[in-house]
């Protein structure tokens, strides 16, 4: 703060009031300088723009013996509770912005969407259903929600506006529609119907297939499902048990966007199966969860370029269905 500054005028000469003078502009400049250096300052010189932030990543977990939807930072710090309900929250998807959190609740005795800010308040109801509405994923522009639903008497892809206005069926004439994942660059939705791995464009309906095993290769209790965009659209990450006929346990796997190049993503350290994989906003890693020797399933973090494994949640409850905030910095 700066105090009143009193000039006194003792001399008189013209040569003391010029010095005075000259003194006064100095000062009255620096005084305008302190002024507008407060005024543009921000009142948090440690702030950064949201999108400078640690991306965080939400999943679910029964830590204070409900299955609620709680945060964690990449390395396994800030553990943040947001929901906090006897029923089951589960299956938090984030917007294109960070700025809200959509995931499935049972809490009015059926499974409905609601949204919540990304700090845990603000909870409003989306779908008002007495059927199954659950998996929501965010359109890229964050104006529009994906999410299955059984109201028609078949899981199906559904389509609403982010406020749950205006809600109808994508993908009436394909059965088993599940797991829907909005690119996150353009206007195109994969999902996965009977282990056939497809993309729709949600204002044309123009349907394509990206991946299907050949008939030779399929096989009695064949699981194909969560696929997912890269952030740049280039890969799908998804879970599979193709190459494990024996165990039957899935474990994630890659393809490129035209449905080539498919393999093993990792032998993963848990013990599978593995589920709900996420990527980080670098397109570098991807959180996911698996089993583990206690058995308790946890949250794992994969890094594409290393594949380096590192376990995030290692405690005595069950925590999966992780999403990773797609704005912020990625350690």
């Amino acid at each position: 703060m700066v105090g009143n500054i009193v000039i006194v005028i003792i001399n008189t000469s013209k040569t003391s009031i010029s010095k005075i003078l000259t003194i006064t502009t100095i000062v009255f400049a620096c005084l305008v300088y302190i002024s507008c250096s407060s005024i543009n300052k921000p009142e948090n010189q440690s702030s950064q723009s949201y999108a400078d932030h640690i991306a965080r990543i939400a999943f679910v977990s029964d830590k204070d013996g409900n299955w609620d939807i709680w945060l964690i930072n990449p390395d396994g710090s800030n553990l943040k509770n947001l929901t906090s309900n006897p029923s089951l929250d589960s299956h938090p998807s984030w917007s294109p912005d960070g700025q809200n959190i959509t995931f499935y609740s049972d809490r009015d005795g059926n499974k409905n969407i609601y949204s919540m800010d990304q700090d845990g308040n603000n909870i409003k109801q989306l779908t008002l259903n007495s059927k199954s509405n659950h998996s929501p994923s965010w359109s890229p522009d964050g104006q529009k929600i994906a999410f299955v639903s059984n109201r028609s008497g078949e899981n199906c892809i559904w389509i609403m506006n982010a406020d749950g206005s205006e809600q109808y069926n994508l993908t009436k004439l394909l059965k088993s529609s599940r797991w829907p994942t909005w690119s996150h660059i353009k206007n195109e939705i994969l999902f996965t119907s009977e282990n056939v791995i497809y993309q729709i464009n949600p204002e044309t309906f123009e349907l394509n297939t990206v991946f299907k095993l050949n008939k030779n290769l399929v096989f009695t209790g064949l699981f194909i499902g969560w696929p997912v965009w890269s952030p740049d659209g280039s890969k799908i990450t998804l879970v599979s048990n193709f190459l494990d006929k024996e165990k039957m346990t899935p474990t994630l796997y890659t393809l490129n966007k035209d449905g080539k190049a498919f393999k093993p993503l990792i032998n993963s350290p848990g013990l599978g199966p593995d589920e709900r994989p996420s990527w980080s906003p670098d397109g570098n890693s991807i959180v996911y969860s698996s089993f583990t020797n206690n058995d308790k399933r946890q949250i794992w973090l994969i890094s594409i370029t290393t594949g380096f494994s590192t376990q995030l949640t290692s405690d005595d409850y069950m925590n999966g269905f992780p999403a990773w905030e797609p704005v912020g910095t990625t350690p």
